[in-house]
């Protein structure tokens, strides 16, 4: 009885103005990107008991196919302390175990303490300048590791990681946890998870993973105590490959350790422990 009744033409109408009006929505835009020089990029981890090395390469633009563009002539020197710069080489060498290409390398075993101080200075024909930092943090001990197998059946069976260590209190911390099965490296990770103490200053942390593993897993893991900056680094890496792809995430930009170009150069001090899940 009190029902509104529709004008049918003046509904039509509106259909079609809407119809009309979103075909216009659709705009063609062209984004210019600025050309920019290309910058070196370098990716080197000091390891106590590894020989000195390094990848080098060139950045290249937006468009351009993937592909690694090492840099000609360029002069690389790795200084600890105040003693003399040690000089890599300019020569390729393959890490199969771990599918690592190095540009660079030199047989001087690292050595090192808590303290310690590295620099990097990279420079080649075309007036580059590439510097980096890193200072030898102390190892932190696990207070434990754990795991635990669900109630489910043997077919079905899977068990969560639990694994702890102290923070100190007196110094603003950072951590990498890795772990990895017997029968992989360290590129293809179980888990690999960036942690801070800025809630937990001071106190015991502990990480738990899912229900993950699976009985006889042989695990290596590995706790890592590293410096703000390659933290930084690290977590930016893992934010663009959570965005590669997704239209709602926010653009990243990689955090480098080094200047004057792209890169990470760092130290890297860890304890390792091997369990069997049985």
């Amino acid at each position: 009885m009190g029902a509104k009744l529709f004008s049918w033409p003046k509904v039509l109408f509106l259909l079609l103005m809407g119809t009309v009006s979103s075909c216009d929505m659709e705009q063609e835009i062209e984004v210019k990107l600025p050309v920019l020089p290309a910058q070196m990029v370098v990716e080197c981890y000091l390891e106590n008991g590894q020989p000195m090395r390094l990848a080098l390469s060139e950045s290249a633009g937006y468009f351009d196919q993937p592909q690694a563009v090492r840099v000609a002539g360029a002069t690389v020197t790795i200084t600890k302390n105040n003693e003399p710069p040690v000089m890599l080489r300019d020569t390729l060498w393959v890490d199969e175990a771990n599918q690592k290409v190095y540009t660079h390398h030199n047989r001087r075993i690292v050595t090192a303490v808590p303290g310690d101080v590295f620099t990097l200075l990279i420079t080649d024909l075309k007036g580059r300048r590439l510097t980096g930092k890193t200072t030898v943090l102390a190892p932190v001990p696990f207070d434990s590791i754990g795991y635990k197998f669900n109630d489910k059946p043997d077919q079905s069976k899977e068990a969560y990681l639990l694994v702890r260590w102290k923070d100190d209190g007196a110094t603003k911390d950072f951590y990498r946890l890795l772990a990895h099965k017997k029968d992989s490296t360290g590129v293809d990770s179980q888990l690999d998870a960036e942690l801070n103490d800025r809630l937990r200053n001071g106190m015991k942390i502990t990480y738990t993973t899912t229900y993950w593993f699976e009985p006889n897993d042989t695990l290596t893991i590995k706790l890592f105590h590293v410096e703000e900056p390659y933290y930084n680094f690290i977590s930016s890496v893992e934010d663009a490959r959570r965005a590669n792809g997704n239209p709602f995430a926010q653009p990243v930009t990689i955090k480098s350790t080094v200047a004057g170009g792209f890169g990470v150069f760092t130290h890297l001090n860890y304890q390792a422990r091997q369990i069997i899940l049985k």
